[in-house]
């Protein structure tokens, strides 16, 4: 690990960083208004449109986008109509990729 990125230098950035609880609970609010939508229990009817939440996420990122300025770039992938992935690329400064996977969005 170069002296840049040292265990100190992370601990400390981690340190500073502060939940903007606000933001925080007004994502929380739409995304439980949603939950009836996101259920998963084929056997019952209740597919989920996942889409519905990630449309919240998504909108929420969006000040941070390259279209509106910023450095993020964010897309939507759908294999299945309502249930599609969001792609969220933080470039780096080099050809090195790091990459964090998961979460679903149905409940």
């Amino acid at each position: 690990m170069s002296e840049y990125y040292s265990k100190n230098n992370i601990i400390t950035l981690l340190h500073t960083l502060e939940m903007n609880e606000e933001r925080f609970l007004l994502l929380l609010d739409k995304l439980i208004n949603e939950s009836i939508y996101l259920q998963n229990s084929p056997s019952q009817g209740l597919i989920p449109i996942e889409d519905k939440a990630s449309n919240h996420v998504i909108e929420l990122l969006k000040p941070y986008t390259k279209e509106y300025g910023g450095v993020l770039e964010v897309e939507r992938i759908s294999f299945v109509e309502g249930r599609g992935n969001v792609i969220i690329k933080y470039p780096g400064t080099t050809d090195k990729i790091c990459s964090f996977v998961g979460s679903h969005l149905d409940v």
